[in-house]
């Protein structure tokens, strides 16, 4: 017995230091070597955290419910089910586990995020089942990302929306690089609706779309100021409107604020346009049905300079205006049509 428990101490060591080197398939390799009767509460515990670890929820979640008894006082137990279920797609559960968890006197910072991030996609489902809002198909999400992650950059957070009464749109947010110094932010999911396009146009592949803008790098993303907000106010308002109004969107289409966007810009109509500094197949994407999802980048305009489009047209516009305003936003900027 003595030489058993040695031998388990000195596994436990070995599994601390392959744990902080992320080596997880060689903890689940060294412990299948060990008899199933020779497991203990703990061991059965790391087993399934290394499971959880490599993405074998399921496994883990079979081996952690084996030990609920000795589990249901134990806040790392609560965590490690928690973390199979939220990772399975089960949130409402994967809340509770985690609550548990604190419950228990489990402190951690991801224990607070993951309930946090749980109940967040809980309520969404629900509202969800509600409203039933029109939703891409899996394999059309899977399109759609890798569009995105192709041609606009890798995304670096989602803002997911709550309540979808009609399309769910989330926003993607890709950092700034040293090739694109700026924000890129583009909605996922306006494109499930197919837009009402003028019967004489119906052969061009324009139901669908989805929208994008670019932000300064200095841009405050997480600010709810509307200084800083507008941007993706207008993203969502862009992505409704065909649906509200049973209309269409496309290139060239201005569409008025009404007034400024903030207080920190004379800026106040959104016109949309190809996303130019991007290569040309990212304008459109297609999809698994043979159909098109179309990529617009709203680009802000001054009054004046809407004025001048209306009496001209859109590529006389386009003419006079510099080429880092194309880009992305620029609050400040000249407005080209003001005497």
């Amino acid at each position: 017995m003595i030489g058993r428990n040695h031998k388990h101490k000195k596994l436990l060591a070995q599994i601390a230091i392959w744990h902080n080197d992320e080596q997880h398939q060689k903890i689940l390799d060294a412990i299948q070597e060990i008899p199933r009767e020779e497991w203990d509460y703990n061991l059965g515990c790391i087993y399934a955290r290394a499971l959880n670890n490599v993405e074998r929820y399921q496994e883990a979640l079979e081996i952690l419910r084996g030990l609920e008894e000795q589990g249901k006082t134990d806040g790392l137990w609560y965590f490690r089910v928690g973390y199979a279920l939220y990772y399975l797609e089960h949130e409402e559960e994967a809340a509770e586990c985690f609550q548990k968890a604190i419950d228990y006197g489990d402190d951690n910072e991801d224990t607070k995020m993951l309930l946090l991030a749980s109940r967040e996609e809980a309520e969404r489902k629900r509202e969800q089942v509600k409203y039933n809002p029109e939703l891409y198909s899996d394999e059309e999400m899977e399109c759609i990302q890798s569009h995105i992650d192709t041609y606009f950059g890798a995304s670096g957070s989602v803002f997911h929306e709550l309540v979808s009464p009609d399309i769910h749109v989330d926003i993607v947010i890709i950092e700034p690089t040293e090739k694109r110094n700026y924000y890129v932010l583009v909605t996922m999911g306006m494109g499930a609706h197919r837009m009402n396009v003028p019967d004489e146009l119906k052969e061009e592949n324009l139901a669908r779309a989805e929208v994008l803008v670019c932000l300064p790098p200095d841009w405050n993303i997480e600010s709810k100021e509307e200084e800083y907000y507008w941007p993706l106010r207008w993203l969502k308002i862009m992505a409704r409107l065909p649906g509200n109004e049973d209309t269409w969107i496309g290139w060239g289409h201005t569409v008025p604020n009404g007034e400024p966007f903030a207080k920190n810009t004379q800026l106040n109509t959104i016109l949309l346009l190809n996303p130019g500094a991007f290569r040309q197949k990212s304008f459109r994407c297609k999809m698994p049905d043979g159909s098109y999802v179309n990529f617009y980048q709203m680009i802000p305009l001054y009054e004046e300079e809407v004025q001048f489009k209306i009496k001209n047209n859109t590529d006389l516009l386009l003419s006079f205006l510099d080429k880092d305003c194309l880009e992305y936003v620029r609050i400040d900027r000249d407005n080209i049509c003001k005497e």
